[in-house]
């Protein structure tokens, strides 16, 4: 019996150490944002190609949710900027899902190659207390690791992901296929439909919404714990800012029908940044939606508009 612990022991202690040589292998950051091929319309290359591709510069960048890939076309940014006399490069690299441990990656690639004058960061009614699904295929092995807060409900899941992405390129690397096959050409900036929502649909998404997020009471201690998560993030995050000298500003882009109007955390958002937020009536009005999560062309076309003039008042 001794020694067959003996050999069960040597066996998981060399299956560890395999697998901690495999999470230390260096991996191509190209193939890091390549790994989920159908991810989010490919949008991960795009992300990619602008920061490490393109050589256009990055003054202005939207980085959130698909409610911000939905909501903001950075043409019409780029467009009104130019009409009000403000110079400026606009990119649009929100990515589908939710998780600021994502906006942090993206925000610290986007500082490695760029210099933004100015972020301007999603936010939503409620913080997101997840990590982003994809996160640990996009970050870097330190921050996989040791999450900026210790309240990490996916923290197996994400080194996981981690180790699956890199044993996939060392299986690429011995049967000596080139690395960077998974990507494809990067897609467009915002994902634009046309489509109006049926009233009764947004209506019925918005009581969902409601029965099973917000009729109940809330525990005080529970949120508090909760939001320790995201915060240590948003934390990281104007560390960053103040690192590559750039500036953040919040956007407030919620979902149809949240019954409390402004985001919960507005008073926690101001104490970091400038909280821009459109008029209630536009996030009313039902003519603005795709469904009860995402704005359509036309509501992102009003939105960019207003967005633009925000931003032209900023960099003045």
């Amino acid at each position: 019996m001794k020694r067959f612990l003996i050999k069960i022991s040597v066996f998981v202690l060399l299956l560890g150490f395999a697998c901690l040589i495999i999470l230390l292998l260096p991996i191509d950051k190209r193939y890091q944002y390549a790994f989920s091929k159908t991810d989010c319309t490919a949008k991960s290359n795009y992300i990619y190609h602008r920061l490490y591709q393109d050589t256009t510069a990055v003054d202005v960048v939207f980085i959130g949710s698909s409610h911000t890939m939905c909501g903001i076309n950075d043409s019409i940014v780029h467009l009104r900027l130019q009409e009000s006399g403000v110079h400026a490069t606009i990119a649009n690299l929100a990515i589908c899902r939710l998780g600021r441990n994502m906006d942090y990656v993206i925000i610290k690639d986007l500082l490695r190659t760029k210099h933004p004058r100015l972020i301007v960061l999603e936010v939503k009614q409620e913080e997101p207390d997840r990590s982003h699904p994809e996160f640990g295929y996009r970050a870097d092995l330190a921050d996989v690791l040791m999450p900026a807060s210790p309240i990490d409900l996916s923290y197996f899941t994400d080194v996981a992901n981690a180790f699956v992405m890199r044993t996939a390129a060392l299986k690429d690397r011995i049967a000596g296929e080139d690395l960077l096959t998974p990507y494809e050409s990067p897609s467009v900036s915002i994902y634009r439909q046309q489509r109006v929502a049926d009233t009764a649909v947004l209506v019925q998404g918005a009581r969902r919404r409601w029965e099973r997020y917000y009729s109940q009471p809330r525990v005080a201690w529970l949120d508090s714990l909760t939001l320790s998560y995201p915060k240590a993030y948003m934390a990281e995050i104007m560390r960053l800012e103040q690192e590559g000298h750039a500036r953040v500003v919040f956007l407030y882009i919620p979902n149809y029908g949240y019954p409390w109007r402004k985001p919960r955390e507005l008073a926690y958002y101001r104490q970091l940044a400038d909280v821009y937020l459109m008029p209630e009536a536009f996030f009313d009005d039902t003519k603005h939606w795709i469904e009860d999560e995402h704005l359509n062309a036309d509501g992102a076309t009003i939105l960019s508009d207003s967005a633009a003039a925000y931003i032209a008042r900023q960099l003045r």
